[in-house]
């Protein structure tokens, strides 16, 4: 034979457990519609300012880090074109000092391009997930993302169009 089975418990009976005037399972909200409206808390509309931020941070690094990097690379291209033919395989950074500050307009247009897309990215991602300007929050999103080839696009026109322009090539 086998061996004895211990007795399953079986559930208990609704409302044998609630204390005294609570109300038992399952709850059924007020019937009275009065009653239902003050329950229910009026749902404020999300503002969408939150995405319309983000999607001008998106298009102000975009645009902006793209502009400066191709003025900054142009003029760094114009200063370093005419040395270019002479240059050594040797040849190290100190060919930039005479434009060093044309390199550092490049490198802080690229920094801040950068910190500011990425800004813009989540901040971007907060308002479609929130849904405070999902719209605007998307497009900030695509924005941010292509930023960096539109900058380097933009980059590379300018150099090149520095150099070319130097009359060294």
């Amino acid at each position: 034979m086998s061996a004895p089975q211990p007795p399953i418990p079986q559930p208990p009976v609704p409302g044998g457990h609630a204390a005294p005037g609570a109300p038992t399972a399952p709850y059924l909200p007020p019937q009275d519609a009065r009653c239902a409206a003050a329950l229910q808390a009026p749902r404020r509309a999300a503002s969408p300012l939150l995405g319309r931020i983000a999607l001008v941070l998106a298009i102000g690094a975009t645009v902006g880090a793209s502009i400066l990097l191709a003025v900054a690379l142009a003029a760094i291209g114009a200063g370093i074109g005419p040395r270019l033919q002479a240059l050594s395989p040797s040849a190290g950074l100190e060919i930039l000092s005479p434009v060093r500050e044309w390199v550092l307009l490049a490198e802080v247009a690229a920094w801040g391009g950068t910190a500011l897309g990425v800004w813009a990215l989540v901040q971007g991602i907060v308002a479609v997930v929130r849904d405070r300007g999902r719209r605007s929050g998307i497009a900030a999103i695509a924005t941010a993302a292509l930023g960096p080839v539109v900058a380097a696009g933009a980059a590379f026109g300018g150099a090149v169009a520095g150099i070319a322009g130097s009359g060294g090539v």
